[in-house]
């Protein structure tokens, strides 16, 4: 009576490897697909921003662009940030607080932790 392990297992069957072809990517597939990426989108809206700028300057002259764009939104938007500034102003003393107050070690922690929370928002 033959005992498991005197029993020799039975060796596969030895198969030539087949080497198949892979398709390179098309040039157009290429571009589209580095042309989906996040920075190329954000290179695309910048450029494409940039592009109606200097066509709005051209059509309707830079004098006037100032005159009727950019002075009113000046105008509109200078004092909200600097009431945002003055506003924010204990709030960035708390935090340069913290910064100078900290061990190296924690400094470090600090900054991990403002990256991680300034990253949550720029995700969002």
């Amino acid at each position: 009576m033959a005992t498991a392990s005197h029993i020799r297992p039975r060796r596969r069957q030895v198969r030539a490897v087949i080497h198949r072809s892979v398709a390179k990517p098309s040039l157009t597939a290429g571009l589209l697909r580095a042309a989906s990426t996040r920075t190329a989108r954000t290179a695309l809206v910048v450029i494409g921003t940039t592009g109606l700028a200097a066509l709005a300057v051209a059509m309707i002259g830079p004098r006037r662009l100032e005159r009727d764009v950019i002075r009113p939104l000046r105008g509109a938007i200078e004092p909200q940030a600097e009431k945002l500034w003055a506003d924010s102003a204990g709030l960035r003393e708390q935090i340069a607080g913290l910064f100078q107050n900290a061990t190296p070690t924690g400094r470090q922690k600090l900054v991990r932790n403002f990256q991680s929370w300034i990253g949550h928002f720029h995700a969002t």
